[in-house]
């Protein structure tokens, strides 16, 4: 250590805190410690509303980062379980601080040993596991008592008592979203798609559930579509038959991801109660709508493959298994990249090499599943579309709309002249024609005048210079469409939808590998026409019809986003 050892403060508080003072208190108390001990503090580390029982954390992870890199020579914090409350996630960062020659120190505490850092970490895992069994014990009772178990479904509101407080564990109709679930159950039965219908309320500036919160407010397939087996989607919602149903799933943490999972419960488990006074759909429409998802299993089911592979069978309705498939090129020789392996072992390798040769491609070591999909997610939030590469692209993409907005105009002047002068020859036609003089030949000329004019308003129209809606805080709704289509990742069903959303917003994904640095070389390019109509569907006819032209500008701030995996 230096004769002033360098430290790194931690602070967290945690979603069940709901207290963002903590996180400040927190510092102001290590900050007090460290004075007294004559320790210099470099760094502040923290995370707000994070639970501890996830190394998930943005903070936490930067924190890691440092540590390895060897600069600081004490980590203090609150207590251990602010830095963690799962036990492998403390051991590994009690085994990364020693081989930094770095100490844990706590305020409770003092100094850390592994004797230390087994027993909280014990005592936090039973404290969860405990936490999460008193959790399901009370809403097993409340789901008994005909109550609510939480979560808010789209047509629903919680009542307010006299005082205006929220009545806890009820729930009454929202008749203003009532009236959208009929009417996504009306279109599907009539044969619209779940993309459709999502486009649709769209396009009618409907609100999407949960609009005021994470999510990007805007409706998608998946939103209505869900998946039935689950219970999740608009269309798989038995609540709007007054039918209460929980415990369906449970959810796990994976232990080499980290994320929290879901699995279908046995039928047995589940919890049903009968809730009427919640009923929004009358049973012919869910009839219908259940039907219609038969009829569609069967077609799936059925479709046949004509070729020798059997791959071409249903390949608009086949699922992608992974994220980032179909996404990804080799940067030797073009190739898309196959997934291979298993478990925690699926890497991304180069399908030429792996089924041609090398005299095709020479290949690269295996890409990770798992870590591509997370710093691709990362990228694609926080660098693709970023407030001053946006704020680059938005100048001069207005600086072209006005050039060409000038060019229109004068256009439009042309046109307009010839409108003017076809209207006039048709009224001189008309007024012949009125006066007896309807000859064979007059009709045939006024009929060509009239296509003629028709063709004409028609151009003069296709002139018009198109208003383009490029909004301050675009990239801020950008950020948080990406953030919702993160969320929809826990569910194991819908990723495959999710892989599709990515599709659309990036054109490919190159992949590099440089031998002297044994490292990935990853560059990203954005689709800048879908990533607009994605972050405002309001302006996507017009980012449609100006799309060569926004595509023309993108280079400005949009280059395609390299980093180094």
């Amino acid at each position: 250590m230096t004769d002033k050892p360098r430290v790194f403060i931690y602070a967290r508080y945690s979603s069940d805190m709901q207290n963002p003072m903590s996180v400040r208190d927190q510092i102001d108390q290590c900050e007090r410690f460290a004075g007294k001990k004559g320790w210099r503090v470099v760094k502040h580390f923290e995370d707000s509303a994070m639970s501890g029982a996830s190394d998930k954390r943005r903070g936490f992870q930067a924190m890691r980062e440092a540590i390895a890199r060897r600069e600081c020579d004490i980590i203090l914090t609150e207590s251990m379980d602010r830095l963690s409350r799962d036990q492998e996630h403390a051991a590994r960062l009690f085994k990364d601080a020693r081989f930094a020659d770095a100490n844990i120190y706590t305020l409770d505490r003092g100094k850390v040993d592994i004797i230390q850092i087994g027993f909280n970490a014990t005592v936090a895992a039973l404290y969860l596991e405990m936490l999460s069994e008193k959790t399901r014990r009370g809403l097993s009772g409340r789901i008994k008592d005909g109550k609510s178990a939480g979560g808010l479904s789209f047509g629903y509101k919680v009542p307010r008592d006299d005082r205006d407080n929220p009545v806890v564990g009820q729930l009454e109709i929202n008749p203003e979203e009532a009236v959208i679930v009929r009417r996504i159950f009306r279109e599907y039965a009539e044969g619209r798609s779940p993309l459709k219908i999502a486009a649709g309320l769209n396009a009618d500036g409907v609100p999407a559930p949960r609009s005021g919160g994470k999510s990007s407010g805007h409706w998608k397939q998946n939103t209505i579509n869900g998946n039935r087996e689950r219970g999740s989607g608009i269309l798989n919602n038995e609540l709007y038959i007054g039918r209460r149903v929980w415990n369906r799933l449970n959810y796990r943490k994976d232990p080499a991801t980290g994320r929290r999972v879901s699995r279908l419960n046995p039928q047995s488990d589940w919890q049903v109660a009968e809730a009427p006074a919640l009923r929004i759909v009358d049973d012919e429409a869910w009839n219908a709508a259940r039907d219609r998802q038969k009829r569609l299993e069967k077609v799936r089911s059925q479709r046949e493959a004509h070729d020798l592979n059997r791959l071409s069978a249903s390949q608009s309705l086949r699922r992608r298994k992974f994220l980032l498939s179909g996404l990804l090129r080799c940067g030797i020789c073009g190739g898309s990249l196959t997934v291979a392996g298993s478990g925690d072992a699926k890497r991304y390798y180069c399908a030429n090499a792996k089924e041609k040769g090398k005299s095709v491609c020479r290949g690269m070591p295996g890409l990770p599943v798992r870590q591509a999909e997370d710093h691709v997610i990362d990228q694609l939030r926080d660098h693709l579309m970023n407030d001053a590469a946006y704020a680059s692209f938005k100048a001069s993409f207005l600086r072209k709309w006005s050039a060409d907005k000038h060019n229109a105009e004068d256009v439009q002047r042309v046109k307009d002249k010839a409108v003017a002068r076809l209207e006039k020859e048709r009224a001189g036609l008309l007024a012949a024609i009125k006066r007896g003089f309807a000859e064979d030949e007059l009709l045939k000329e006024l009929e060509q005048v009239g296509k003629d004019l028709e063709r004409a308003k028609l151009e003069r129209e296709a002139a018009r210079p198109i208003e383009v809606p490029l909004p301050e805080n675009l990239p801020d709704q950008y950020r948080a469409y990406v953030d919702d289509l993160v969320m929809t990742l826990n569910d194991e069903g819908i990723v495959s939808r999710a892989s599709d959303l990515l599709h659309d917003m990036i054109d490919h994904v190159v992949v590099r590998y440089d031998e002297a640095a044994k490292a990935f070389d990853v560059e990203i390019d954005g689709n800048i026409v879908k990533m607009l109509i994605a972050s405002n569907p309001a302006g996507g006819g017009a980012y449609a019809r100006m799309g060569s032209s926004l595509k023309l500008v993108a280079g400005t701030g949009f280059e395609p986003v390299t980093f180094r995996l």
